[in-house]
């Protein structure tokens, strides 16, 4: 197959530094072993001067760790929407780092999106899922963001919990909360990344057949993030991962250090990539993500999900 023109959606690693711990991520096992640190600032010039010729859709200022942790960043977000003003620009980011200060800058920023994550509402939850994270504290910055932000709402918040981790009527007293507390909660499955995380050590742990079912089957596969076709995922140093469950950084497309963005797009090892995750020999990455299914498993889905929408009450 040949790859669009150009992709769409972009993430831009600018540090690799997080704090939150996950223990629902592979970010405290594997960063270790990094080699590469926070973005320079000639690397983020080039790729700026490379993605502003073309029509980006979405892009977000960070990859597999923290964007705040970047002392930097909201010099980076401002010329992001230079240079992209009509991409939708959005960042992730936990309690930990919404102090006063930076929940200032986080206010006046050209954002489209902010994310907050919270895998919890209380200090046994955050202990199981975000150690890192200091509930107290973070509790606290939470709530005080919330409360300038509905002010003046400059952009659209969400909080992040992820779902599946407990049990069905502790999710829906989660769901609960945050309704009563006039913010958005963005409900996104739980999934392994990539077989890197267990589980199983969620006792509640539901399961959910019907988005995330291993529906591996026969060829041709998808991803159903479309990884390969609307994204590009740059780490720190230049170089080109295939996606963000890339944690042990084996996918390695391209090195913007003596590439081009084109060049790495339309290149050999990407159109490999391509033709591998469709085909009989998809990447182990690929192999051990609950987004690779088969074709027609995801047409089937997309089917039941429109089913379901248009069953849903009109108010």
């Amino acid at each position: 197959m040949s790859g669009p023109a150009f992709p769409r959606k972009v993430q831009i690693q600018t540090t690799v530094a997080c704090g939150a711990d996950c223990s629902i991520c592979p970010h405290p096992e594997q960063s270790p072993h990094w080699t590469n640190g926070r973005m320079d600032e000639a690397l983020f010039d080039s790729i700026l001067e490379q993605l502003a010729p073309h029509p980006i859709e979405y892009v977000s200022p960070y990859l597999m760790a923290d964007p705040l942790s970047d002392r930097r960043i909201f010099e980076r977000i401002a010329r992001l929407r230079d240079a992209l003003p009509n991409a939708t620009l959005e960042i992730s980011t936990t309690g930990k780092y919404l102090v006063p200060k930076l929940a200032q800058q986080l206010l006046a920023a050209p954002l489209d999106e902010l994310r907050i994550s919270s895998h919890g509402i209380s200090a046994a939850e955050y202990a199981r899922t975000m150690p890192g994270v200091p509930f107290e504290k973070a509790w606290r910055n939470i709530h005080d963001f919330i409360e300038q932000w509905q002010s003046a709402q400059p952009y659209k918040l969400a909080i992040v919990c992820l779902w599946g981790l407990w049990s069905p009527q502790r999710e829906a007293e989660i769901a609960a909360y945050w309704r009563d507390q006039g913010v958005e909660l963005a409900q996104w499955r739980v999934v392994s990344r990539s077989s890197q995380v267990d589980l199983t050590t969620f006792g509640q742990a539901t399961a959910d057949p019907t988005l995330y079912v291993r529906a591996k089957g026969e060829p041709p596969y998808v991803c159903r993030q479309r990884r390969d076709s609307d994204w590009l995922h740059i780490l720190s140093d230049g170089r080109v991962t295939l996606c963000c469950m890339d944690y042990g950084q084996q996918v390695i497309l391209g090195d913007l250090r003596t590439q081009t963005l084109e060049e790495i797009w339309h290149g050999l090892a990407f159109e490999a990539i391509r033709q591998d995750l469709r085909g009989t020999c998809p990447p182990e990455l690929c192999r051990r993500c609950e987004w690779h299914v088969s074709a027609d498993t995801e047409s089937t889905q997309q089917q039941r999900n429109a089913v379901a929408v248009a069953q849903l009450p009109v108010l």
